[in-house]
């Protein structure tokens, strides 16, 4: 794959097209209660980066499951870790993309609509 991110556009169009998306939220705990990127019919769950980075395995078991098929939308809040987590992931077999911009970017694109 040399594709390593996606942007607010194509994550749209995806989701239009109902394909088999998974939200990963790498930012810590914290952050992710504050407020993430849920959208409807799509799963999101948080795998902080700072802990993934430092496992064999870098997600849970429930998690790996989850999104075993799916492609794999890291976020955060700019993209920089979101890009670096998605590497992590590809490196370990996984269909992994950044969302360009991370949450920011997101957020104003919506705004537009």
């Amino acid at each position: 794959m040399d594709k390593q991110t996606i942007s607010c556009r194509e994550l749209k169009q995806l989701r239009g097209q109902k394909a088999d998306l998974f939200l990963l939220d790498v930012r810590d705990e914290q952050k992710y209660a504050a407020g993430s990127l849920h959208l409807d019919g799509i799963v999101t769950r948080n795998a902080p980066y700072i802990q993934m980075k430092e496992k064999e395995q870098p997600l849970d078991d429930d998690t790996m499951r989850a999104c075993k098929e799916a492609l794999i939308v890291t976020v955060c809040t700019t993209g920089n870790k979101a890009q670096k987590a998605a590497a992590l992931l590809r490196e370990k077999g996984f269909r992994a993309l950044a969302l360009e911009g991370g949450l920011t970017s997101w957020n104003d694109s919506t705004e537009l609509e």
